[in-house]
């Protein structure tokens, strides 16, 4: 995969999660946006390049954290 499918396919993943309403397919959405970003800092790894891609994949960890302590009743890591 290109690096500009990667970036597609978290961004992809990423709404659907954001949309998604049953717990169980959020779960699910959780994981696979995980695993793309993972492999797009992969990717990124040792490019000065990208900063603002970089930036929204920050912003969309913080949220993925707020999904899954609000919305699927994980414990919260920061208390």
């Amino acid at each position: 995969m290109d690096q500009s499918s990667i970036r597609k396919v978290w961004k992809q993943y990423y709404r659907s999660t954001l949309d998604e309403l049953t717990l169980a397919t959020t779960e699910e959405n959780v994981n696979l946006v995980e695993e793309a970003l993972f492999l797009r800092w992969q990717e990124l790894a040792g490019n000065p390049n990208h900063q603002d891609e970089r930036n929204e994949m920050k912003r969309a960890s913080a949220n993925l954290l707020r999904v899954k302590t609000y919305r699927l009743g994980w414990p919260d890591i920061g208390s």
